[in-house]
């Protein structure tokens, strides 16, 4: 069973994104911003990072950056899931080697068929 890491300071949006994830047999933890999430980066398996971009004390694309300086997951795919438009802010997670961008609201089908490529 794989593990997806699933960080959004809205903790509806999480629990829409666990419920949706857990219904095609995956395993998820939570945390509600880039601090906890690297918390949780402790040599757990995490199989696949979901993020937010925009959230307190750190964004999504400097949490990628920082959990890619960890040997155990510098090579584990992530993905951002935002409504972020701007350009710069995409460049910015590109920079941070993120697996896609999923623009928010997303549609399901299209979210788990990413999701599912992502993690083989």
């Amino acid at each position: 069973m794989k593990t997806i890491l699933v960080v959004d300071d809205f903790q509806t949006t999480r629990k829409v994104i666990i419920n949706s994830l857990a219904k095609f047999g995956y395993k998820t933890i939570e945390a509600g911003d880039g601090n906890e999430a690297l918390a949780l980066f402790d040599g757990r398996t995490v199989d696949l990072l979901i993020t937010d971009y925009n959230m307190p004390h750190m964004d999504g694309a400097e949490l990628i950056a920082n959990m890619r300086k960890n040997e155990q997951y510098a090579f584990i795919p992530a993905l951002v899931l935002s409504t972020e438009i701007k350009d710069e802010k995409k460049a910015k997670a590109e920079q941070a080697k993120i697996t896609a961008w999923i623009k928010k609201p997303f549609d399901l089908d299209k979210f788990l068929k990413i999701v599912q490529k992502a993690i083989q």
